[in-house]
């Protein structure tokens, strides 16, 4: 048995509050809430390795500082993702004005599932975040089941963020993007990983049909295939060095090509878009986006914070071109771009980041919508049976302080983890309810920019510094209350929001918690 190690006094720990501690080489995190007890747990989250001191002590959870990860105050499991497994935890002891903490991680416990009926084979059609949070939620429990997740790619579910932030960038191989999944769950015996494309699922009778014609049925099943990228209809499009940034092999292709100083063009002005073009600057890539209309961002940010992106972008060199692709030309790879202003540009490779549209074409049996989309309740259950949809295809009620009469699809890689964690504890029997707040963030040029809500429409912003600055940010407000928080620099502050925004909020409420 490990010996008790003092780790600080106990005047050294506020309540609430948490500490970073060093122990014979280890990263403890001392948590005290408040309650006369105080816990201990690993430091890092298991995510990406935020420092979690760093992060908040809200609601009975700890929030992580980078990704809003959310881990129990009391047992250190995990409750929002990204982060798909909870934090080891340590035996403290407080003798007098000290605390001891013993270096022997205590057991994780499976969590009991409360599944009564008779559903006990499920199947994840998706191998992407929110296929990889359901299986790391049904693997968690107790319950005995066989898991099939249907991945097309080769790879095990991993972390897509990575593709356009860091491998065009030069800062991360592909063959290091990480996997999501934990350890724990890849060796489940429960778990079975078929990496082939499933051509055609029938809800009526839950049969799954693969590409080579086998056929298999499930008791529940969720349908994760995320989207599928557009590609413009137009002459040369069939051209070489064409790229969208979907998966592995788009990002490796993309990077193989464009080499400091070469001439890059990039179609669209979406979130992926403009982070490419920040990957590839930072590489020394010559970058011109191709856009119609005004400001990048303008559909989500508003024209107002697009423009302060765009501003940000010409900084560090990237070109706005207003106008639309006619052509691309050139012998067997694309050599140039012909726009509809008349004019040429030249081009080594171009990246397509036009928008995508879900990847439903293979679901027989259900209503799709005109925008390829599948309507779901606030369980992320489709229909009455036991078939269930999350992430990009799903279209969703947002609940709890947002409230909307409208389903909605969100196309961000931690909205399709919180579906398939609430999904997956549906099909295991659980009435648990979407009412988490929607988050993403983005990279660009070493800044990481968090958005927090969804606001659709608004009546006015607040804005404080300038996109770029160490410190900027915006809030989107409507009918009095924040509907939206756009932030850089208020990593602890957001961690307190992606909480606190779980009920309304007033703009003087978050104006106060930001500190502007």
């Amino acid at each position: 048995m490990a010996a008790w190690i003092k780790a600080m006094d106990v005047a050294e720990l506020p309540a609430p509050g948490m500490r970073r501690v060093e122990l014979e080489g280890v990263a403890v995190l001392l948590v005290n809430a408040g309650d006369d007890r105080i816990r201990a747990f690993g430091a890092d989250c298991p995510h990406a390795g935020a420092p979690l001191e760093k992060g908040a002590l809200c609601e009975g959870r700890i929030v992580c500082p980078w990704h809003k990860g959310a881990f129990s105050i009391d047992s250190g499991a995990w409750l929002e993702p990204p982060p798909l497994e909870g934090l080891t935890s340590y035996p403290v002891r407080v003798d007098t004005d000290a605390i001891f903490v013993e270096l022997e991680p205590q057991r994780t416990v499976r969590a009991p599932t409360t599944h009564a009926g008779p559903a006990s084979r499920f199947a994840v059609i998706g191998g992407g975040a929110a296929g990889a949070a359901a299986l790391a939620t049904l693997l968690e429990s107790d319950l005995a089941c066989e898991v099939t997740l249907f991945a097309a790619e080769p790879q095990a579910p991993y972390d897509r963020t990575c593709l356009s932030k860091f491998v065009p960038a030069g800062e991360m191989p592909p063959d290091e993007v990480p996997p999501v999944l934990p350890e724990s769950v890849m060796h489940d015996p429960r778990l079975r990983i078929d990496h082939t494309e499933v051509r055609h699922f029938d809800v009526q009778t839950k049969k799954v049909t693969l590409a080579d014609g086998y056929e298999t049925a499930f008791d529940a099943v969720l349908l994760a295939t995320g989207s599928v990228a557009k590609r413009p209809d137009i002459p040369g499009a069939d051209l070489g060095n064409i790229y969208t940034l979907r998966n592995l092999k788009d990002a490796g292709a993309i990077l193989d090509a464009l080499a400091p100083n070469d001439h890059a063009a990039i179609l669209g002005d979406s979130f992926i878009a403009l982070e490419t073009a920040s990957a590839l600057r930072k590489r020394g890539v010559e970058v011109t986006l191709v856009a119609p209309g005004g400001p990048p961002l303008q559909r989500v940010l508003g024209e107002r914070v697009g423009a302060m992106f765009r501003d940000w972008h010409e900084a560090n060199g990237v070109v706005f071109r207003h106008a639309k692709a006619l052509r691309f030309k050139g012998a067997q790879a694309v050599e140039a771009v012909e726009l509809d202003d008349g004019s040429s540009l030249p081009a080594k490779a171009v990246i397509v980041g036009i928008g995508v549209r879900p990847a439903t074409e293979f679901v027989s049996g259900l209503d799709i919508g005109e925008d390829g989309g599948l309507d779901v309740d606030a369980t992320m259950r489709v229909g009455s049976g036991e078939i269930y949809a999350a992430g990009d295809i799903a279209r969703f009620p947002l609940g709890g302080a947002m409230p909307s009469a409208q389903r909605t699809r969100i196309e961000h890689w931690r909205v399709a983890q919180q579906h398939g964690r609430i999904a997956a504890l549906n099909m295991m029997g659980r009435n648990v309810r979407y009412e988490g707040v929607p988050f993403f963030w983005t990279q660009h040029y070493d800044k990481r920019v968090e958005y927090l809500g969804h606001a659709g429409q608004w009546d006015d912003l607040v804005i404080s510094g300038r996109a770029g600055d160490e410190r900027f940010g915006v809030l989107y407000v409507g009918a009095g209350r924040v509907l939206a928080v756009l932030a850089c620099g208020f990593e602890r502050e957001m961690a307190i929001l992606s909480e606190r925004m779980r009920e309304t909020l007033s703009a003087d409420a978050v104006r106060g918690i930001l500190g502007f």
